[in-house]
């Protein structure tokens, strides 16, 4: 069971938590888009959403996850060596076919928890959803973890801050802003449940959708100016008078479970009445007979309550003996020093369609229309 895909990131002794929320200025292109531009997303149980791309010209096809917690984009390239091409069977990139490519040349790596994608730099015009980016500098991607082969997705869009002190390239999102194509700094998602009856998943570009959610959105301010980071004021339960003290909270797309401290996480699941699965050290299972008398988890943000309903952070999930296990998707993890103290990821952006908003240096969440 994979705990999560984010990137690893390498502790910070200077990163600082500031009390004002971070604002950056937008001037609205003179031309913009009247309506935002929506990207189609496939689920894949649950662990990954990803949707088409193309890059080059003319332009070549790739499936890739929109990641919130990275700035890199990567895809494979065609010139792995031939043993690892007949073992990798993804969509790969080939500079040679593209007119408007730029050859770069500089080494990239980007570190995940279970391995390094590394390559070399090149620059290309990338075509998301009828957005045409122009001279995009991305990864062509040599060598990638073993564990990456499985995935259905080729590659990776950050939708993250790019690091501009550590020379890192501006990312697609960062230069759909400057070469002023979209109507708002913003974009939004809406993911679906697997195997669900109900509406598509959706990355929406330059604004939001409003057939996605309903009511209003809560917002809360970052609290980094490098990060899509929020304030986690504390976690309760709907019946009782637990709760947990929050922490500084990011919210990865690249993430299927919500990861917080071990402990806190095992307080919490116990309360629950969950019990460690044998063997594991993080996965909490319960009757499944008795999941819909369980509270809802609130995760209190800028005051408010958003709150998870046992169909929101419950699933179902099949035992090596072949038996059906009602398992908790609120896992605990080791933070790495200096990163935030949870981990909002899939299973908590489900239940709400989220808004991130570059202009005001915030995000969003209102309830997902599902």
């Amino acid at each position: 069971m994979r705990l999560f895909r984010g990137e690893t990131k390498k502790p910070s002794k200077s990163r600082r938590y500031p009390s004002e929320p971070y604002k950056e200025s937008y001037q609205r292109p003179e031309r913009a888009f009247e309506q935002s531009t929506d990207v189609q997303l496939i689920n894949y149980k649950n662990d990954l959403y990803y949707g088409l791309i193309s890059i080059g010209t003319p332009g070549e096809s790739f499936y890739v996850t929109f990641d919130t917690d990275s700035a890199a984009m990567w895809v494979p390239t065609v010139y792995s060596p031939p043993e690892y091409l007949a073992d990798h069977p993804y969509r790969r990139y080939n500079n040679l076919t593209s007119s408007t490519h730029k050859a770069n040349g500089k080494p990239f790596h980007v570190y995940y928890n279970v391995g390094e994608v590394s390559g070399y730099l090149s620059e290309d015009s990338v075509k998301v959803a009828g957005y045409r980016v122009n001279n995009q500098t991305f990864g062509e991607a040599v060598l990638e973890p073993d564990m990456f082969k499985d995935n259905t997705n080729d590659g990776v869009i950050g939708l993250s801050f790019s690091k501009k002190d550590e020379g890192q390239e501006p990312s697609v999102f960062e230069n759909m802003i400057s070469q002023r194509l979209l109507a708002a700094p913003i974009f939004s998602f809406f993911f679906n449940r697997f195997e669900s009856d109900g509406p598509e998943s959706l990355l929406t570009l330059g604004g939001t959708n409003k057939e996605y959610f309903t009511g209003g959105f809560t917002f809360a301010p970052l609290t980094a100016s490098n990060r899509w980071q929020i304030k986690l004021d504390k976690i309760k339960l709907s019946r009782g008078a637990f709760y947990m003290e929050g922490g500084h909270a990011v919210l990865d797309t690249c993430t299927p479970y919500i990861v917080g401290p071990m402990e806190e996480v095992q307080k919490l699941n116990m309360k629950l009445g969950g019990k460690l699965v044998p063997g594991h050290t993080t996965m909490f299972a319960f009757d499944c007979s008795k999941v819909k008398k369980l509270p809802k988890v609130e995760f209190v943000v800028n005051g408010r309550k958003l709150s998870l309903t046992n169909k929101d952070y419950i699933a179902k999930m099949e035992a090596d003996d072949g038996q059906t296990l009602c398992v908790s998707n609120i896992v605990g993890g080791n933070p790495v020093e200096g990163d935030p103290t949870w981990i909002l990821g899939l299973t908590f952006m489900r239940a709400f369609y989220t808004q991130f908003d570059r202009g005001n240096m915030q995000i969003g969440f209102a309830k997902a229309k599902h």
